[in-house]
């Protein structure tokens, strides 16, 4: 494997329904070198188990850590083992219900090669809390992305030398998406770093709506998602 390349860590809780397309259409549209880390966090259902087992036997996902079933952790703790574990100079975090687009990894890092870039959102979240058309700050960032206060938690991206040396690791009580959003909190309180978003989407998100789906916030746990968008024809009905 080349010196450069990323390190692409997929969270997987059940959901057997998205977990192949996730993972597939990231490696098929991955135009860069990249190693594949899957942690299960204790699924139940057996087609999960059996598709990750199979997946890692041949050799799609490089390196799979499996909880016991009914062994739930939560996502903290999960991404601070596979970041550990990841090698790439870029480690992408990536929820199990993402479609990934043609180039999204080239465009990635295209993207992150801007030295004020802290963390890259995948894709923008069209729903509250986090509404990206509040929350840009500046539309004018070259290589066409832009900078906000905040990004979806469900895929992004960052460089590992400032998970390990700057940020830290991800806060390991949170059970839900508290843990991306301390981090951006951490990212934005940095000095000379951002929050950032390609001017395209570089992923879908299938699962919106899909099975519960909150945010941890200050004032407890909130619902994020009462309906989310469809596929349609390959794009978003928003």
């Amino acid at each position: 494997m080349s010196e450069s390349f990323a390190s692409l860590c997929f969270l997987s809780y059940e959901r057997p329904e998205f977990l192949a397309t996730a993972i597939e259409s990231a490696i098929f549209h991955a135009d860069e070198p990249m190693e594949v880390i899957v942690h299960d966090d204790g699924s139940t259902n057996q087609l999960v188990r059996d598709y990750l087992w199979n997946a890692h036997a041949c050799g799609q996902i490089s390196l799979l850590i499996l909880n016991p079933a009914g062994h739930n952790e939560g996502q903290g703790i999960a991404l601070n083992r596979m970041f550990h574990a990841a090698r790439g100079d870029l480690v992408i975090k990536a929820d199990q219900d993402l479609v990934f687009n043609p180039r999204w990894l080239a465009r990635t890092r295209e993207i992150m090669e801007d030295p004020r870039v802290g963390l890259l959102g995948l894709f923008r979240y069209h729903h509250e809390p986090v509404d990206c058309a509040r929350t840009q700050i500046s539309a004018n960032a070259p290589r066409g992305h832009s900078y906000h206060t905040h990004i979806c938690g469900s895929g992004f991206a960052m460089r590992r030398a400032h998970w390990r040396g700057i940020w830290g690791p991800f806060e390991e009580r949170s059970p839900s998406f508290g843990e991306d959003w301390d981090m951006q909190r951490r990212v934005s309180a940095s000095y000379g770093f951002h929050c950032a978003l390609a001017d395209e989407d570089l992923v879908v998100n299938q699962g919106f709506g899909i099975g519960p789906s909150t945010v941890v916030t200050g004032h407890g746990q909130v619902q994020a998602i009462k309906s989310g968008p469809k596929l349609i024809d390959g794009g978003l009905d928003l």
